[in-house]
């Protein structure tokens, strides 16, 4: 019939994989990147957010929320995911991976926050979501859409 999409046994895998393709390009739609100068680090935010004219920030509408991409010079990994447990002293560690460290709680202003980091091959990106109003989920989702390219 035309206009339906069925999946057939032996071809699950090729709808699993157009599944994912179309659920990825509408959240494409739905979003504008914040990306490091140099392009290697990005993170997707709602379409309703304002990117700044440095565009490794963005605000919310509102603007009760905010995210910041950055990614450290000559700095490991190891020593990121160090230095942001003494920067931020209210916040608690929820992920301790190889390649990804994350934390929750309050910012260095006091305000609740999401604060990420990654590590692929050499490259280490960080982002901070920092919200007045709003979700620690809609943090997260922001949080967790940091990528390396």
């Amino acid at each position: 019939m035309p206009g339906r999409f069925i999946c057939y046994v032996q071809d699950m895998l090729k709808c699993s994989l157009l599944l994912l393709l179309a659920a990825g390009s509408m959240l494409a739609d739905d979003s504008k990147a914040i990306k490091t100068r140099d392009g290697k680090c990005q993170a997707a935010v709602p379409a309703s957010w304002n990117v700044g004219m440095i565009t490794s920030m963005a605000t919310s509408s509102n603007p009760k929320m905010n995210a910041i991409v950055s990614s450290p010079l000559r700095s490991t990994f190891d020593a990121v995911k160090q230095n942001a447990q003494k920067l931020y002293t209210n916040d608690k560690v929820t992920k301790d991976s190889a390649t990804e460290f994350q934390m929750e709680g309050k910012s260095m202003s006091n305000q609740p926050n999401v604060y990420r980091a990654i590590q692929s091959g050499g490259q280490v990106c960080l982002i901070e979501v920092i919200y007045e109003t709003g979700t620690i989920d809609q943090a997260r989702s922001v949080a967790v859409s940091l990528k390396t390219k």
